[in-house]
């Protein structure tokens, strides 16, 4: 079976709001705020419109991870909503994502990504940590705590 990637289309929405949602769950990460998720729910506006992308990875044309980034300045992207199906973690395809997000991202004129996720989701800090991203501060946002990570691209 070969990864595949693709840029998102409508007709992934449901696949994508069940990767995201399951991969929320599965690190006790999931905050009782419908607004939080709004960007879920209208991916072209938010990334694909503004200057962002948002990727699916498929194995046997099944939706098994994701990931996104936004404008945030001229010069910064902000990584969003990497997920991978939890029967395909460990295996390869964060890192894969993250480096398929980081191409697109330098290839838009983006020099540096910010990103951040909770102190829960350990296996995200592994990722982003092991790839260059640094950590800059931390903030508690009602129960989490949020490590934010940014990285320069050139």
């Amino acid at each position: 079976m070969t990864l595949v990637f693709r840029q998102y289309q409508q007709a992934d929405q449901e696949a994508v709001r069940k990767l995201h949602t399951e991969g929320l769950k599965q690190f006790s990460a999931v905050m009782e705020d419908v607004n939080l998720d709004q960007d879920i729910e209208t991916i072209e506006e938010t990334y694909v419109k503004k200057n962002g992308n948002f990727v699916v990875g498929l194995l046997d044309h099944q939706i098994v991870c994701m990931g996104a980034f936004r404008y945030f300045t001229n010069e910064t992207a902000e990584i969003k909503r990497i997920r991978v199906d939890e029967k395909h973690q460990s295996s390869g395809l964060g890192k894969r994502t993250l480096t398929i997000l980081e191409e697109l991202a330098r290839s838009q004129g983006y020099s540096k990504l910010i990103l951040d996720t909770s102190s829960k989701q350990l296996p995200a800090q592994k990722l982003f940590e092991q790839n260059g991203y640094k950590e800059t501060h931390r903030k508690q946002f009602k129960e989490l705590e949020i490590i934010f990570y940014q990285k320069n691209l050139v």
